[in-house]
């Protein structure tokens, strides 16, 4: 796991929720963190929505997420 990995992990226990800004990076190599953790089984709840022909991430919402054994 990679710091960024391990960052978000931590907000999200500490019932945070983490945004892109905080680990100054943008938006969409965050929702592709965001969505490898919930593929790998670490997180689960995390909502990603993409737009345009490009499929740009437009939000990553953590409101809902939860840690699963794995995290």
């Amino acid at each position: 796991m990679d710091n960024i990995t391990l960052h978000i992990l931590e907000g999200i226990y500490n019932h945070e929720e983490p945004k892109f800004y905080d680990f100054d990076i943008d938006k969409d190599t965050f929702g592709e963190i965001v969505e490898a953790m919930q593929h790998e089984g670490l997180i689960s709840g995390a909502k990603i929505s993409r737009v345009g022909l490009e499929n740009r991430i437009a939000v990553v919402a953590l409101q809902d997420v939860k840690i699963e054994l794995k995290g």
